[in-house]
């Protein structure tokens, strides 16, 4: 699968401060694009409209595209604008309550890059707000979050046993008017190839103000640590976020001068995530021009697959994954379950879950009909454990 001109536009697109040499490349692609539809569908759906809008008024070739699209990358930006404002006054009235009873909060991801990456809430998009606390102050936070109207949203579960084998990294998202709250004590679930030390992320966090509000923030090697791994969580079961490899490569483009890839990587080994996270790097350097030295993309591009790349060409199409590789995620974390029969009680979980998460999963009209869709998820199944075999095999 190779990328078309549209595709390349799309992708030259995500930086907030692309160089003079790289406007040029946009304006050259401009007068490739044969499927402006497509083009527009693509670039909204990825997330990476607003920043397209934003440069407009620097391309020479912005009068080609048609008004209608400019119209509707314009519109993306400013509905960006009213979600992002308002989850940042409600992020601002929780940050304050927290701090008022002395519980420190790191601002993740969106909440956080918005107004500190790119520095115009239009230009990066996020549906909801992570705050890592202390795992002492998680209960506390739900209560406030009580308090101020919040509550939990309950999530389908497979079963109550396979639920029981993880350990919590965030609570049950927590929701008021449409506004979504999740409360993190971790980074990531126990099991996963690497292992960022919570420890070590409090540590390291340094202050930052998000909308007025006195914060914390993952410190930038932790940053875009953090940003490799959950877009590798995501990359795994086929729902990749493209906001994601946008921060990647824009941390990377702004932190240029200076950027100690020394430190980065000794970081990336004290937290056990070398390979996965430079396989990511290598990525957004291949396909976003994200500024990475010749030395790095030698020793690591081994890790940057022809399997991945394949991946990578069908989430930008938007051509998602089955529930094959979400399955296999079940049976890489098989191995932290203990004792045989508690493996035996997970995989029947797994496999025979409840009817309403099947309904759900598999969008079933009639309830009478779920018998039959779970051959479908056996099969799916069986599909999920070839998939990790030949990925284990290929290691």
């Amino acid at each position: 699968m190779t990328l078309s001109h549209e595709d390349k536009l799309i992708l030259s697109s995500i930086k907030i401060n692309p160089s003079v040499s790289e406007l040029e490349q946009i304006d050259n692609l401009i007068l490739e694009v044969k499927d402006w539809d497509y083009l527009t569908k693509t670039i909204i759906d990825r997330g990476i409209a607003p920043l397209l809008f934003k440069k407009l008024p620097a391309l020479k070739n912005s009068s080609l595209i048609p008004d209608a699209v400019q119209a509707k990358l314009q519109q993306t930006y400013y509905i960006t604008i009213s979600r992002g404002t308002l989850l940042l006054n409600y992020f601002q009235q929780i940050a304050k309550e927290f701090s008022n009873q002395g519980i420190p909060v790191i601002a993740l991801k969106g909440v956080y890059l918005s107004e500190n990456l790119y520095h115009d809430i239009g230009l990066r998009q996020f549906s909801d707000i992570d705050l890592l606390v202390h795992e002492e102050d998680g209960e506390r936070c739900l209560d406030i979050l009580r308090n101020l109207g919040y509550r939990a949203v309950s999530a389908l579960k497979l079963s109550e046993f396979v639920s029981s084998q993880f350990d919590i990294v965030h609570y049950t998202p927590m929701v008021l008017h449409g506004v979504s709250i999740e409360i993190h004590i971790k980074l990531h679930r126990k099991g996963e190839k690497y292992n960022l030390l919570t420890s070590e992320v409090w540590k390291n966090a340094m202050p930052v103000t998000v909308n007025k509000c006195n914060v914390l923030a993952l410190e930038n090697n932790d940053l875009l640590i953090h940003l490799c791994a959950h877009l590798d969580k995501h990359f795994q079961v086929g729902k990749v976020q493209f906001t994601c490899l946008s921060d990647i490569t824009n941390v990377l483009n702004e932190n240029v001068e200076g950027f100690d890839w020394g430190a980065f990587t000794a970081s990336c080994r004290l937290y056990k995530s070398e390979e996965v996270i430079f396989k990511y790097i290598v990525l957004v350097n291949k396909y976003m021009n994200a500024p990475v030295p010749i030395d790095v993309i030698n020793k690591y591009s081994y890790l940057l697959t022809e399997e991945t790349e394949q991946q990578f060409f069908k989430y930008l199409k938007g051509v998602g994954s089955s529930g094959t590789i979400s399955l296999s995620s079940h049976f890489y974390y098989l191995k932290e379950v203990r004792t045989f029969s508690n493996k035996v009680r997970y995989l029947l979980g797994v496999l025979f879950p409840p009817k309403d998460f099947m309904i759900e999963r598999y969008k079933v009209k009639y309830s009478s009909l779920v018998v039959f869709y779970y051959p479908l998820r056996w099969t799916e199944g069986i599909r999920g454990v070839v998939f990790h075999l030949k990925k284990s095999w290929n290691k």
